[in-house]
């Protein structure tokens, strides 16, 4: 499992991309490694952006599935309307990504948001 902080969208890019690296290390597929940062990048940012604290980022391999927990420093809970926004909403698309990407797979408790993506997962 790999753990970091990160403040700003700067750091944050740095930061995905040693887990990126790490999840490289798992001999993961190259789309696999692009999800699992695209994921960690939406939800890391939404911290950030919506939240106006540190987030606090852990991600790793686990059985068939690459996990990531992304929770506020502050401890301010995420705040997700009950039905994630379709494709063309104003606003959410970055979690409307995370969905499709999950399949679904999301749990959100308290200030914490965990993301399940399912190995060898294609989109297409």
């Amino acid at each position: 499992m790999m753990t970091f902080r990160v403040d700003n969208l700067k750091d944050m890019n740095a930061s995905l991309q040693d887990f990126a690296e790490y999840l490289k290390g798992y001999r993961l597929t190259d789309d696999d490694v692009f999800y699992g940062r695209l994921v960690g990048c939406e939800l890391i940012t939404n911290v950030i952006r919506h939240c106006g604290e540190m987030a606090l980022f852990s991600g790793g391999v686990q059985n068939d599935s690459i996990v990531i927990c992304v929770s506020s420093d502050g401890g301010e809970e995420f705040s997700l309307c009950p039905k994630l926004p379709e494709l063309l909403a104003e606003s959410g698309r970055g979690l409307y990504i995370v969905n499709v990407i999950c399949a679904g797979d999301l749990t959100l408790s308290g200030n914490r948001i965990t993301a399940r993506i399912k190995l060898g997962r294609t989109l297409l």
